[in-house]
């Protein structure tokens, strides 16, 4: 009876004691050569407190994964990265969460690596992106005073002949219909361009895109990702005239509804 007890006794012990140990360590899957899934426990303790230790371009990374973890994390978080467009950002969160689900060290380090590049292509990304549009900006800028004269120009010639057609042969009512059209995107054209020529005439150095007002900075966020797949693409040749266009026709639609065709003043011709 005595040697039963024992028994339950040493029974009893000795599962508090693979509890105790089971809680104390970790299963950890890896991949291996085969392609297939190994596995093996390792203590709890080494996952939290292993020095990890690894460095990327000119930054050293060492301690935990917790601290290189927090360290990546603020990284990512920094007001530089602020603007990253929502479908990069969803990446970069991914390839985040990848790293800092991971143990292994050398895995970590691997993953921490992948996000660290996809991280900083997009800082060299920006740095792309807005030298393209602040030289795009400053391009409009100039161009803008030379067509000037000429939207209106297009716009005196195209009311001269309406009105030639409407006094000489008043009865040509598709003539004129034709004429009044061809009249009104002249007008359009030329107040519309006045507007976007009156805001860019504001903007003075790499504030443009550094410091941006509401319209530069809803053009950036707009055009932001397909700028990066041209980036990404290799062809920042075709960026800046990509958003050349893109910032004409936006600047375009955003003045429609705030353009006065009624007030018109030519600038150049006196009378029509």
């Amino acid at each position: 009876m005595k040697s039963f007890s024992f028994t339950i006794v040493f029974l009893l012990i000795y599962h508090i004691h693979a509890q105790q140990n089971e809680r104390n360590f970790v299963k950890i899957e890896e991949s291996n050569n085969n392609g297939g899934v190994s596995q093996f426990v390792a203590p709890k303790s080494t996952i939290g407190s292993k020095i990890y230790k690894f460095k990327y371009r000119s930054e050293s990374y060492k301690g935990t994964r917790l601290e290189i973890t927090s360290k990546l994390r603020a990284l990512k978080n920094d007001s530089k990265f602020a603007g990253i467009p929502s479908e990069i950002k969803t990446v970069l969160n991914e390839l985040f969460k990848n790293t800092k689900h991971q143990a292994i060290p050398r895995l970590y380090k691997k993953n921490a690596i992948i996000f660290l590049d996809a991280l900083y292509s997009y800082e060299e990304f920006v740095i792309a992106y807005d030298n393209s549009l602040h030289e795009v900006v400053g391009k409009i800028k100039t161009d803008m005073r030379y067509i000037d004269f000429k939207f209106e120009r297009q716009f005196t010639k195209a009311k001269v002949k309406l009105d030639r057609v409407i006094k000489e042969n008043p009865e040509s009512t598709k003539e004129i219909d034709r004429l009044e059209k061809d009249a009104r995107n002249s007008l359009i054209k030329l107040i519309s361009h006045r507007w976007m020529k009156k805001k860019f005439e504001t903007y003075k150095g790499i504030d443009i895109v550094k410091k941006p007002d509401a319209l530069i900075k809803e053009f950036k966020e707009t055009e932001a990702m397909n700028a990066f797949n041209l980036f990404q693409e290799k062809e920042i040749e075709k960026m800046s005239p990509y958003l050349e266009n893109q910032i004409i026709d936006f600047f375009y639609k955003k003045s429609i509804p705030e353009i006065h065709p009624d007030q018109l003043e030519l600038n150049y011709i006196d009378k029509i």
